[in-house]
């Protein structure tokens, strides 16, 4: 006898059952890191972009892992109380941005439990201390960007960022993360595309204290070095000024930079501090006049050598710059000096890694400030550094990046503390 069709139904697709395609209510535990709300479907973890801790969610499932599963909203059923209208009119469309639908409270909480999490989770560190949040305003702050350009079939520019998870343009004229300076710029090249050449295929927007460097750019694969001698920005910076290129690392939030440098430097002093990936000088030049002697190691050329000129610019005279990776000053160079007083270490989002752990615990300073853009790598090498025998005296999350969900977190550590 055959069954019905929605009994045939009800067997093959259980209520419960996470499969591709079923639609489920869930409510949204928390945010994770990378800005989507988690829920569960019985034990299944469910990952919905878009989401407020506190929502009730009518959720469709659109892949299935093995330990988890991604869903998008179907239905707000109901609101929490942190979700609101998002500023932009792009959000949802555009990449840039993961956050705006929270407030802006919400997403200091979220960011701090990300770096919270990642330590317990990832680090093995029971961090019961408070973690310090600092934060500018939340709009306006963005000193650089990365416009790309998309040419429609008429060969007209379209100018914006890549929508979520493509290569493809969202085309935004008006973007509210910039500096206002750098958000006209924008609107200009909307305005006058001619300024575009035809065979670019991304516009750098960089801003100094007095002016906007734009700089095209062709070819996906353009080297940084060659367009960082397209065009150099000056920013005044905690009583310095720094110069720095099209593409040197620097610090984007304009707002909130001074803080991080204090937060760095503040009540460290001695004969020798030693500043790993130390780009064109930004911690350097203020450790300068709290320490006799500074080695500054960053193994780009270009980075270096803007650092060497911001020394000498502002009369910094007890800076030396190694122009060498972190991986190789530590192995072959570092025995050639007394051991240093203070390491600041200010990695890539890779992490510092375990060889340059090793290598650094082996040189032993008694204190330690690592600046960290990830918190999973940032937990994964504190872990190292805790069995070597270092201990966390601080945590402080700087927002460097409102409205997205990237966090910076600056940890004060030193030999021989209980963490």
């Amino acid at each position: 006898m055959a069954k019905p069709a929605d009994l045939l139904l009800t067997e093959a697709i259980p209520p419960a059952a996470v499969q591709l395609g079923s639609v489920h209510e869930v409510t949204i535990e928390k945010l994770v890191y990378g800005g989507e709300g988690l829920a569960r479907i019985g034990t299944q973890a469910v990952f919905v972009p878009l989401a407020a801790p506190g929502d009730r969610l009518r959720v469709r499932i659109v892949a299935v892992e093995r330990n988890f599963a991604r869903a998008v909203i179907e239905e707000v059923l109901e609101a929490a109380p942190v979700r609101r209208s998002p500023p932009c009119p792009h959000f949802g469309v555009c990449g840039g941005c993961q956050l705006q639908h929270l407030d802006y409270a919400a997403q200091l909480v979220a960011k701090a439990e990300f770096v919270r999490e990642s330590l317990r989770r990832l680090g093995g560190i029971e961090w019961a201390g408070e973690i310090k949040t600092c934060a500018a305003d939340e709009f306006a702050y963005r000193s650089r960007a990365e416009i790309k350009v998309e040419r429609d079939e008429l060969g007209q520019p379209r100018l914006g960022f890549f929508k979520t998870g493509t290569h493809e343009v969202c085309e935004v004229n008006d973007c509210p993360i910039l500096l206002p300076l750098v958000n006209r710029e924008l609107q200009r090249l909307h305005a006058e595309p001619m300024l575009i050449p035809g065979d670019a295929t991304r516009v750098y927007l960089t801003a100094g204290d007095d002016e906007v460097i734009v700089t095209p750019a062709t070819g996906e694969d353009a080297k940084s070095s060659e367009v960082d001698a397209l065009g150099t920005a000056h920013q005044r910076i905690a009583g310095f000024n720094y110069e720095f290129g099209v593409r040197s690392f620097f610090q984007s939030n304009r707002l909130l930079v001074e803080e991080l440098v204090k937060t760095v430097v503040e009540d460290k002093q001695g004969e020798l501090a030693v500043d790993l990936y130390a780009g064109v000088g930004l911690f350097s030049l203020p450790l300068a006049s709290r320490f006799k002697q500074v080695c500054a190691v960053e193994g780009n050329r270009a980075a270096a050598q803007h650092g060497v000129e911001n020394a000498r610019a502002n009369n910094v005279t007890n800076v030396r710059y190694e122009t060498v990776s972190v991986e190789a000053w530590l192995k072959y160079k570092a025995a050639e000096q007394p051991r240093p007083d203070l390491v600041v270490l200010d990695p890539p989002r890779a992490g510092a890694g375990a060889t340059v752990i090793e290598r650094l615990a082996a040189l032993a300073p008694p204190q330690l400030v690592y600046v960290s853009c990830d918190p999973a790598t940032l937990a994964r090498d504190l872990k190292m550094l805790v069995a070597y025998g270092y201990g966390l005296e601080s945590v402080t999350v700087f927002d460097m990046f409102p409205q997205t969900f990237h966090v910076e977190t600056v940890v004060g550590l030193r030999l021989g503390s209980n963490t």
